[in-house]
């Protein structure tokens, strides 16, 4: 097994894929459809029955990933809207408030 799939193996355990899956406001269903397999697969590696193969680990850590850059996005779109209200904008580039939060 190679480092990099271990690195990654190594963090996913019952709890943090049914985290992940809630934090998204995935059902097992919505979560396996976009692994492409069944929702008891998913049911099972929820309930530690099952440890997911490297390949839905590695489709895991990219979801992941994925939420997080849109969850950045998100938590600072009030700050876009309240600075689009006060300068009446209709749309702001993101680089504008970014400076904003760093």
């Amino acid at each position: 097994m190679s480092s990099s799939i271990t690195d990654v193996a190594s963090g996913w355990t019952k709890d943090t894929i049914k985290a992940l899956r809630l934090r998204l406001g995935w059902s097992q269903a919505d979560l396996a459809r976009r692994l492409s397999c069944a929702s008891t697969e998913v049911d099972q590696w929820e309930n530690g029955g099952m440890i997911p193969s490297p390949a839905y680990l590695n489709e895991l850590f990219l979801i992941a990933k994925q939420a997080d850059a849109c969850s950045h996005e998100v938590h600072f779109l009030p700050l876009a809207e309240s600075m689009c209200d006060q300068q009446d904008l209709g749309q702001i580039e993101f680089s504008q408030i970014k400076e904003e939060i760093e």
